[in-house]
Protein backbone atom coordinates (compact mmCIF):
# COMPACT_ATOMS: atom_id res chain seq x y z
CA UNK A 1 0.00 0.00 0.00
CA UNK A 2 1.28 3.55 -0.99
CA UNK A 3 1.62 5.63 2.51
CA UNK A 4 0.15 9.19 1.82
CA UNK A 5 2.19 11.67 3.37
CA UNK A 6 0.91 14.74 4.65
CA UNK A 7 2.58 18.02 5.73
CA UNK A 8 2.59 19.96 8.62
CA UNK A 9 0.43 23.17 8.85
CA UNK A 10 1.90 26.14 7.13
CA UNK A 11 1.61 27.81 11.13
CA UNK A 12 4.47 25.60 12.14
CA UNK A 13 6.67 28.36 10.81
CA UNK A 14 5.34 30.99 13.13
CA UNK A 15 5.07 29.29 15.93
CA UNK A 16 8.63 28.12 15.71
CA UNK A 17 9.72 31.25 15.26
CA UNK A 18 7.93 32.47 18.27
CA UNK A 19 9.18 29.97 20.75
CA UNK A 20 12.64 30.73 19.52
CA UNK A 21 12.50 34.42 19.80
CA UNK A 22 11.25 33.96 23.57
CA UNK A 23 14.24 31.98 24.15
CA UNK A 24 16.37 33.74 22.88
CA UNK A 25 15.27 36.77 24.55
CA UNK A 26 15.32 35.25 27.86
CA UNK A 27 19.55 34.33 26.69
CA UNK A 28 20.13 37.38 26.03
CA UNK A 29 18.63 38.77 29.29
CA UNK A 30 20.46 36.40 31.06
CA UNK A 31 23.63 37.07 29.19
CA UNK A 32 23.41 40.45 29.99
CA UNK A 33 23.24 40.17 33.41
CA UNK A 34 26.17 37.84 33.60
CA UNK A 35 28.12 40.12 31.38
CA UNK A 36 27.79 42.86 34.05
CA UNK A 37 27.97 40.07 37.22
CA UNK A 38 31.67 39.57 36.14
CA UNK A 39 32.64 43.46 37.04
CA UNK A 40 30.70 43.77 40.15
CA UNK A 41 31.35 39.86 41.24
CA UNK A 42 35.36 40.51 40.25
CA UNK A 43 35.21 37.51 38.22
CA UNK A 44 37.97 36.37 35.83
CA UNK A 45 37.89 38.73 33.44
CA UNK A 46 38.37 36.20 30.50
CA UNK A 47 34.54 35.38 31.34
CA UNK A 48 33.20 38.48 29.35
CA UNK A 49 34.25 37.44 26.14
CA UNK A 50 32.32 33.95 26.66
CA UNK A 51 29.50 36.44 27.02
CA UNK A 52 30.23 38.47 24.39
CA UNK A 53 30.50 35.66 22.27
CA UNK A 54 27.39 33.65 23.27
CA UNK A 55 25.67 37.29 22.83
CA UNK A 56 26.78 37.04 19.39
CA UNK A 57 25.66 33.32 18.68
CA UNK A 58 21.89 34.23 20.26
CA UNK A 59 21.65 37.49 18.28
CA UNK A 60 23.14 35.63 14.79
CA UNK A 61 20.17 32.31 15.75
CA UNK A 62 17.26 34.43 15.68
CA UNK A 63 17.62 35.77 11.54
CA UNK A 64 19.15 31.81 11.21
CA UNK A 65 15.71 30.66 12.42
CA UNK A 66 13.09 32.94 10.35
CA UNK A 67 15.04 32.31 7.34
CA UNK A 68 16.60 28.96 7.12
CA UNK A 69 15.77 26.26 9.89
CA UNK A 70 11.77 27.00 10.41
CA UNK A 71 11.33 27.17 6.67
CA UNK A 72 13.50 23.97 5.37
CA UNK A 73 11.78 22.23 8.82
CA UNK A 74 8.25 23.42 7.15
CA UNK A 75 8.96 21.96 3.60
CA UNK A 76 10.82 18.22 5.21
CA UNK A 77 8.89 16.97 7.65
CA UNK A 78 6.24 14.61 6.62
CA UNK A 79 3.88 12.07 8.42
CA UNK A 80 1.74 9.24 6.78
CA UNK A 81 -0.62 6.69 8.01
CA UNK A 82 -1.74 3.31 6.66
CA UNK A 83 -4.01 0.69 7.98
CA UNK A 84 -0.53 -1.15 9.86
CA UNK A 85 1.59 1.43 10.01
CA UNK A 86 2.87 5.40 10.80
CA UNK A 87 5.84 6.75 9.09
CA UNK A 88 7.44 10.14 9.80
CA UNK A 89 10.14 11.69 7.54
CA UNK A 90 11.84 14.48 8.43
CA UNK A 91 15.38 16.15 7.85
CA UNK A 92 17.49 17.87 4.71
CA UNK A 93 21.08 17.07 5.53
CA UNK A 94 20.69 13.78 7.65
CA UNK A 95 17.67 12.26 6.65
CA UNK A 96 15.43 10.33 9.14
CA UNK A 97 12.47 8.05 8.39
CA UNK A 98 10.60 6.40 11.15
CA UNK A 99 8.03 3.73 11.00
CA UNK A 100 6.08 2.44 13.81
CA UNK A 101 3.97 -0.19 14.11
CA UNK A 102 0.18 -0.13 14.63
CA UNK A 103 0.90 -2.85 17.42
CA UNK A 104 3.21 -1.31 19.45
CA UNK A 105 1.49 2.10 19.97
CA UNK A 106 0.46 1.99 23.80
CA UNK A 107 -0.51 6.05 24.25
CA UNK A 108 -1.28 8.79 22.24
CA UNK A 109 -1.10 12.43 23.53
CA UNK A 110 -2.07 15.91 22.29
CA UNK A 111 -0.36 18.75 23.67
CA UNK A 112 -0.66 22.07 22.87
CA UNK A 113 1.02 25.30 25.00
CA UNK A 114 0.00 28.98 24.92
CA UNK A 115 1.74 29.83 21.70
CA UNK A 116 -0.21 26.60 20.16
CA UNK A 117 -3.07 27.52 20.98
CA UNK A 118 -3.16 31.08 19.51
CA UNK A 119 -2.75 29.78 15.94
CA UNK A 120 -4.82 26.55 16.66
CA UNK A 121 -2.43 23.60 16.27
CA UNK A 122 -1.86 20.95 18.33
CA UNK A 123 1.29 17.97 18.43
CA UNK A 124 0.68 14.23 18.56
CA UNK A 125 3.38 12.31 20.63
CA UNK A 126 2.94 8.68 19.67
CA UNK A 127 4.45 6.61 22.54
CA UNK A 128 5.83 2.77 22.05
CA UNK A 129 7.48 0.59 24.84
CA UNK A 130 10.91 1.49 23.60
CA UNK A 131 10.62 5.00 22.58
CA UNK A 132 8.04 7.39 21.29
CA UNK A 133 7.82 10.08 17.99
CA UNK A 134 6.03 13.50 17.69
CA UNK A 135 4.10 14.94 14.53
CA UNK A 136 4.80 18.80 15.32
CA UNK A 137 2.67 21.27 14.62
CA UNK A 138 -0.65 20.08 13.20
CA UNK A 139 -3.89 21.60 12.53
CA UNK A 140 -6.47 20.97 16.07
CA UNK A 141 -9.27 19.29 13.49
CA UNK A 142 -6.33 17.03 12.04
CA UNK A 143 -4.09 16.34 14.99
CA UNK A 144 -8.04 15.51 16.86
CA UNK A 145 -9.00 13.01 13.96
CA UNK A 146 -5.33 11.65 13.64
CA UNK A 147 -5.35 10.55 17.22
CA UNK A 148 -8.64 8.95 16.82
CA UNK A 149 -7.75 7.02 13.45
CA UNK A 150 -3.94 5.70 14.96
CA UNK A 151 -6.40 5.01 18.06
CA UNK A 152 -8.42 3.09 16.22
CA UNK A 153 -5.82 1.27 14.33
CA UNK A 154 -3.50 0.35 17.20
CA UNK A 155 -6.90 -0.81 19.01
CA UNK A 156 -7.48 -2.99 15.92
CA UNK A 157 -4.65 -4.30 15.70
CA UNK A 158 -4.63 -5.19 19.08
CA UNK A 159 -7.66 -7.18 18.88
CA UNK A 160 -6.56 -8.90 15.66
CA UNK A 161 -3.59 -10.32 17.70
CA UNK A 162 -5.68 -12.08 19.97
Amino acid sequence: MEVQYQQISPRAMKVRNLNELITSLIALVVITGLYFCTDYFNWWSWLRYVWIALFVITIIGIPWTYFVSSPIYYKTFRYGLTDDFLYIKSGIWTKVEVVVPMTKIQSIELTQGIIMRKYGVRSIEIKTMQSGVTIPHIEEEVAIKLRDDISKLARLKELDEV
